[in-house]
């Protein structure tokens, strides 16, 4: 495959869109980098008589011989708060068509430290991805508005991945060093740059989904939980806003995508502000 990454329009890409395309890319370009990612395609897409998410494009699968993490356990592949969680994601297209395009394969998961018994009650969501596999992202799924945010943010992960940006260090986009580390949004301790602009991006993606579910929410119980979540998001990334603003380093085509990102994100978090004071 060739493709001439200086004819990209990278500001575009910054962005997400209901067709998935910028998705769609990453995962080609994602065939040109070598070392963790170059495994891309070993699990392959779903097969026939597969459950899927995501319209048929993501596979609901047991992966579990490539994730390391004890206290997790493969969950059930027919449970009705994935369905549920999808259809909270549906109501914001351009995070639908991200993670139909971005995710190969979903590997539902439970938590030992989140007990059955307490589902009705427990929020959020604990999620991951392997580093060997680019599609392939595990989650748990005890709370549907938690999941539905999990999907969105994992995907994030995998565009950014496929476009060249590794948590440690990228091929291209971002060039400080390293070693040099910065106040991470949603961490608490200095990463390196591209670690905080995985963290900005991906969690950027949840703050828009949070912000239409608030827009959408069908009772009062379900538009205060989205608020909740979107206030506690909207503050992190307005923090992480600003550390890219003040201490980014980007190549050419990073100038490009970074421009993107920022703007798109002053939308969503000036927006996101607004629904959180209202």
């Amino acid at each position: 495959m060739s493709i001439d990454l200086a004819s990209l329009d990278w500001e575009a890409l910054a962005r997400p869109d209901p067709e998935g395309r910028g998705a769609r890319l990453a995962r080609r370009l994602a065939d040109r980098w070598t070392g963790r990612w170059s495994g891309s395609t070993a699990l392959g897409g779903p097969g026939p008589g597969e459950p899927t998410l995501f319209d048929g494009g993501v596979a609901l699968r047991h992966a579990w011989d490539r994730c390391h993490l004890p206290r997790y356990h493969n969950g059930e592949l027919d449970h009705p708060n994935l369905a549920a969680a999808e259809a909270l994601v549906r109501r914001w297209p351009a995070g639908f068509g991200l993670a139909r395009e971005a995710i190969e394969v979903f590997n539902p998961i439970t938590d030992e430290a989140v007990p059955e018994s307490t589902w009705g009650r427990a929020l959020g969501s604990s999620s991951h991805f392997d580093k060997r596999c680019l599609g392939l992202v595990f989650a748990t799924y005890y709370d549907p508005f938690g999941l539905a945010q999990a999907f969105v943010h994992e995907a994030a992960h995998q565009k950014l991945f496929g476009l060249g940006v590794r948590i440690e260090d990228a091929e291209h986009l971002v060039s400080n060093p390293a070693s040099e580390l910065y106040p991470s949004p949603v961490v608490d301790r200095p990463r390196p740059m591209t670690a905080v602009v995985h963290a900005q991006f991906s969690f950027m993606h949840v703050t828009a989904l949070d912000i239409v579910l608030v827009e959408t929410a069908a009772d009062a119980r379900e538009r205060d939980l989205a608020r909740r979540f979107l206030a506690r998001n909207v503050e992190r990334m307005e923090r992480g806003y600003r550390t890219l603003a003040d201490h980014a380093q980007v190549d050419e085509p990073g100038a490009q995508f970074m421009a993107g990102f920022m703007a798109w994100s002053r939308e969503v978090l000036d927006r996101g502000a607004a629904l959180v004071s209202a």
